[in-house]
């Protein structure tokens, strides 16, 4: 693969990863890590047979599975990670936008991370990576269909904890 290739997808691809691994680890910086070594090993084992997108995901799922089996570490309440890093992904120029899509995301984020297992990976999976129900399938091992119910339960449960916490966390 050429450099500019490279690049390229980095360029494309990195904002997705990083959500999707901040989500995962609760860490900004762990996350940073995490998103490397996935572009690192992927890069160099991809065979150019399907989505990179799809090759990135499932890389990425793989190395925060190693970190956590070293590490033995788990998923952390998001608030720190969100504290100091909202300004890196925003495009807001009114602080008062700011701040409220700010507090729009940690709310969101503590939410999610309420979610069963399998919920929060369908979703993170959906929303983070913007994958397809058959490759969400294939990452998770189960039917297209089973994805399918498994999101609109996760999107059911996600609203009720919205809903049962408006006014804050």
């Amino acid at each position: 693969m050429k450099n500019s290739e490279i690049e390229n997808i980095y360029k494309k691809y990195y904002k997705n990863l990083i959500l999707y691994a901040v989500s995962l680890t609760g860490n900004l910086h762990e996350a940073e890590a995490l998103v490397q070594s996935t572009f690192l090993k992927a890069i160099l084992s991809y065979k150019k047979t399907g989505s990179i997108k799809f090759w990135l995901s499932k890389v990425l799922k793989n190395e925060y599975l190693n970190t956590l089996r070293h590490k033995a570490k788990f998923i952390d309440n998001p608030d720190e990670v969100f504290a100091t890093s909202e300004s890196k992904y925003n495009d807001y120029e009114n602080p008062i936008d700011i701040l409220i899509q700010n507090e729009n995301i940690k709310e969101i984020a503590n939410a999610i991370s309420l979610l069963p297992e399998k919920y929060k990976m369908v979703i993170m999976y959906n929303v983070y990576m913007q994958l397809d129900d058959s490759e969400i399938a294939e990452l998770m091992e189960t039917s297209e269909s089973n994805v399918r119910k498994i999101r609109h339960r996760a999107r059911k449960k996600l609203s009720e904890i919205l809903s049962n916490n408006v006014g804050g966390f």
